[in-house]
């Protein structure tokens, strides 16, 4: 097949959120297994091209696109993605090469203009995202019927409105073209809608009669546009069920209504994830000072990184290890720091690694973790991530108060989550809703066990099997399920082996993104190509 991928984001060349990973997974497994990938990605500021060859500029004929009662001229940068056959088309316009990071202004941007606020969305978002779905649409011109996509993947809401696109420019060569748009989340504040008919007129061009029935209030959804005119997915089985379910209203902001009403079907399919990128049985993949295998049951190593840590960069002092430990500093804040215990073999070590927000459950995992070490001198946590100001610094608050047992790092640093989740014998996420989680699965792989709210993709653990799952998310009953596994450690330290072991391997072999788009994606959209 013929796929395009779109996306605003993608891993090692303009890095965002979590659609990255998807989009760069998915992407290079879609090609090993045969068929011709092409990515779209606009051109920005912070865009990389450490992996990129073969770059050729212009082309292409540039496009004219009238927006906002203003043409934009968008032109198209062709490359190759290095050690793939995935081509890479750029879409180049000044509203993107401007921007230093795919959503939100810089610290940088602030300081040349104190009115884009660091972490704050770009004012000309709408226009950046409807900019870029459009130029994808006329890039139909330059391509022969033989060249037509099969499938159009979207990814998110800034990619949602394109398949209305395709579909008004009735260009010839999408006539047998079948488009699919993933939703990745649904949640509040991240539907990128328009405010109204006619702002949404204004940025898209759709004719009133579309946008009419892709209202959710007076606001223009991207989703319920995209519903009209392609096939939905989200990014597992569970969420796909939520989505449609009416009393989640509060969760997806009034979109589960409107979908269970209409009885828009949305398929769900779980993310996979590349085991390898991870791998803790080497060290210049998995990025932690120490290899081991859980898969084999060889845990030797995940101990000897916790020591490591512990040495380095938890207690009072700060940056004592030999090794270099800059790799793991560069980006975050310490508030907080974990004190020896007297029994070192009987303590329990708790991690959150995640955005700092309120979906992710935030305010339950501080309660929790306060009442755990008040009744628990044997207990640490290690939590790490950035998000919301508010709950940043009352995270720091909490670590600064917690008399050496709660250690937090503010930011983010690859190498440093990694290990926070590595040294830990248990991760807890949570999430108030969760379309899918990815924490969960690299802890796993690292030998650390979840223990996660049931909600959403977060059900994917395997309850006693590969985690474990709670079911009324608050932070008294977070408590008790903590609570009860530090007290089963206790009276037998091994006892979780078993499901660490299990848990590893389920990963690798059940959720590999190979397994996923062989017996997932590629029978998806076989019957989508089918189906015309």
């Amino acid at each position: 097949m013929n796929i395009w991928m779109v996306s605003m984001e993608f891993a090692g060349i303009a890095e965002a959120g979590g659609v990255k990973n998807v989009s760069r997974s998915l992407s290079e497994e879609l090609s090993r297994c045969g068929n011709k990938v092409t990515l779209f990605i606009p051109l920005f500021g912070c865009t990389s091209f450490d992996e990129i060859e073969d770059r050729k500029e212009d082309c292409l004929p540039a496009e004219i696109i009238r927006i906002c009662g203003k043409n934009e001229t968008v032109s198209y940068t062709t490359a190759v993605l290095a050690n793939t056959s995935i081509r890479v088309v750029f879409v180049t316009n000044p509203h993107f090469s401007e921007k230093l990071a795919v959503y939100t202004y810089t610290a940088e941007e602030e300081k040349a203009d104190p009115s884009h606020k660091k972490g704050n969305g770009h004012v000309d978002s709408l226009l950046i995202e409807a900019l870029f779905q459009r130029a994808v649409a006329q890039f139909g011109k330059n391509i022969q019927k033989t060249e037509s996509p099969d499938i159009v993947l979207c990814e998110d809401a800034p990619a949602a409105v394109l398949p209305s696109y395709i579909a008004c420019s009735r260009l010839s060569v999408f006539k047998k073209t079948k488009c699919v748009v993933t939703i990745h989340n649904a949640g509040p504040a991240y539907h990128h809608e328009f405010n109204s008919i006619m702002t949404a007129g204004k940025y898209t061009g759709l004719p009133f009669f579309a946008l009419c029935k892709a209202l959710n209030g007076k606001r223009v959804e991207p989703f319920l546009l995209a519903a009209e005119c392609a096939a939905l997915t989200t990014v597992s089985t569970q969420y796909a069920l939520e989505l449609c379910d009416p009393s989640r209203t509060k969760e997806t902001d009034g979109l589960s209504e409107i979908f269970a009403r209409r009885r828009i079907h949305i398929t769900g399919i779980t993310n996979g994830i590349d085991y390898e990128r991870y791998n803790p049985s080497d060290c210049s993949k998995s990025l932690l000072p120490y290899s081991y295998n859980p898969e084999q049951g060889e845990f030797d190593g995940k101990y000897l990184c916790r020591n490591f840590f512990l040495s380095c960069f938890a207690d009072k002092e700060w940056e004592r290890a030999e090794l270099n430990t800059n790799d793991y500093l560069s980006g975050i804040t310490r508030a907080g720091y974990l004190k020896p215990c007297i029994d070192a073999a009987k303590t329990v070590y708790f991690s959150y690694h995640g955005r700092i927000v309120s979906q992710k459950g935030i305010e339950v995992l501080a309660a929790a973790a306060k009442n755990i070490v008040s009744m628990y001198e044997n207990v640490r946590f290690v939590i790490i991530g950035q998000g919301e100001t508010s709950l940043e610094q009352n995270m720091e608050s909490l670590a600064e108060s917690s008399g050496g047992r709660i250690v937090f790092f503010k930011g983010y640093n690859r190498a440093m989550a990694r290990l926070a989740s590595a040294v830990s014998d248990f991760i807890v996420l949570p999430s108030y809703f969760e379309p899918c989680g990815l924490e969960d699965l690299i802890a796993q792989i690292f030998g650390t066990i979840p223990v996660a709210h049931a909600t959403g993709g977060l059900k994917k653990i395997e309850d006693s099997r590969t985690g474990f799952l709670y079911n009324e998310n608050t932070p008294e009953k977070l408590t008790a399920t903590l609570s009860a596994l530090i007290e089963r450690k206790e009276k037998a330290p091994d006892c979780f082996r078993k499901i660490a072991i299990d848990a590893a391997v389920c990963v690798h072999e059940k959720y590999s993104w190979h397994e996923v788009v062989l017996n997932q994606y590629i029978p998806f959209f076989n019957i989508l190509v089918k189906s015309y």
